[in-house]
């Protein structure tokens, strides 16, 4: 039942819940976004809780931890949340960022090609063949390695 890697568990589970229930997500990452207004750091900050709030309210079978006011103040590393899948006990970290004046990045990316990539788009992308395309571009070929 479990892959041998808990980031892809987690990742299939969590695209099983958000093609069920889309608004959990879309009301979750809106509140994120919407604290863009008040600055860069600050929604950042609430990005971090909010996931990892996220996860603990929605994904039954996921515990996580909002480590990275601890681990940064620590210098030991830049993950931002730790999840732990209940079931297995295995546990990996995540890094949520948001770099500059730029976008949130929900895996570092601090150069932002992705948000780059999508801003060249004239249209909203909307069709499984387009999404793949963009994401087998060699600059973004981390992001669609489970695709």
């Amino acid at each position: 039942m479990f892959s041998q890697d808990p980031y892809q568990d987690f990742i299939s589970r969590l695209k099983l819940l958000v093609r069920k229930y889309p608004d959990l997500m879309l009301t979750t990452l809106s509140n994120i976004f919407t604290m863009r207004l008040i600055g860069n750091k600050t929604h950042g900050d609430l990005a971090e809780i909010g996931i990892a709030e996220f996860i603990n309210q929605y994904m039954y079978d996921f515990r996580s931890v909002h480590v990275g006011k601890d681990l940064y103040r620590a210098k030991s590393q830049e993950e931002d949340i730790k999840i732990i899948n209940e079931i297995s006990n295995l546990e990996f970290n995540v890094s949520l960022k948001a770099y500059g004046h730029g976008p949130l990045q929900l895996s570092t990316d601090k150069d932002s090609l992705m948000f780059r990539r999508l801003e060249r788009e004239k249209k909203d992308i909307i069709k499984d063949n387009e999404l793949k395309s963009i994401l087998r571009a060699p600059l973004l070929i981390d992001f669609g390695r489970d695709l």
